[in-house]
């Protein structure tokens, strides 16, 4: 796994994330800057997401329906495919909460990990708060930090080796087993930092196509080859905001040409 944390670091690195604190965006970091298109929608039948590649261009598919947290966890796993040079693959929940058995499903839960907690973060957020007992609700606090999951916190603090202790570690999951966590959760949801996958989240706006998608419509309506209507459901706007928009930017649909 240590070629695939290396990896992570050096994605962060390339991207100009550092390795000092959380990634606040995540899909504009993935969609922007790691040129990798996102599509978020209702996958169901127990799919996370999925990498696909055909030809030159890759994209990633994501379940909208699952916690934000996990969205973002998934979406790292799926960047961490991409990064690696893996083949398309359709991730299951389950393999993406174990990893195990698959070294593809392994490589990829590694790369995320660091990815989204790196280790020196993960230490430099501890200093910061003066080295507190490692109690449920500090671990929370660094969830929400670093916007990922409680049990994903435990078990990157584990890793770290800043969680040493299998007492602490065996109170943690006994707290967390018992859902203990979620309402510390919703007392701290303020804290989390907002990003665009909790903004789709918020607003039920799935599916969600990626920005280069929806600018790609945008064309195809001034070449006259898809209506107004069309238009309005790629860009998730009534007809009446959408024909505002391009009146605003003066794009006219071409005219059809005569049949010779």
């Amino acid at each position: 796994m240590k070629e695939a944390v290396a990896a992570a670091r050096t994605a962060r690195s390339q991207l100009g994330l550092g390795l000092d604190g959380p990634v606040h965006d995540l899909l504009v970091v993935v969609e922007d800057l790691a040129s990798l298109p996102v599509m978020v929608l209702r996958l169901g039948n127990g799919v996370a997401g999925a990498y696909m590649r055909r030809g030159d261009q890759s994209f990633v598919f994501l379940d909208g329906s699952e916690d934000v947290a996990r969205q973002r966890f998934t979406l790292a796993h799926e960047l961490g495919h991409h990064w690696l040079g893996h083949g398309s693959v359709i991730d299951g929940v389950e393999s993406i909460e174990t990893g195990v058995g698959d070294p593809r499903e392994e490589q990829a839960n590694a790369f995320a990990g660091e990815f989204l907690a790196p280790e020196s973060a993960l230490h430099h957020w501890m200093e910061a708060q003066d080295d507190p007992p490692l109690e449920l609700e500090v671990v929370v606090d660094l969830a929400m930090w670093f916007a990922i999951s409680v049990p994903a916190a435990v078990v990157r603090l584990t890793q770290a080796d800043i969680l040493q202790r299998p007492g602490d570690r065996r109170k943690l999951k006994t707290a967390i087993d018992r859902g203990t966590h979620k309402g510390l959760e919703r007392q701290r949801e303020s804290e989390r930092a907002e990003d665009g996958l909790a903004k789709i989240a918020r607003e039920g706006a799935l599916p969600r196509l990626p920005r280069r998608m929806r600018e790609n419509a945008l064309a195809l309506y001034a070449a006259g080859t898809i209506s107004i209507e069309r238009l309005a459901q790629v860009i998730r706007r009534d007809v009446e905001t959408t024909q505002a928009l391009v009146d605003r930017f003066g794009i006219t649909p071409a005219p059809e040409e005569d049949d010779w």
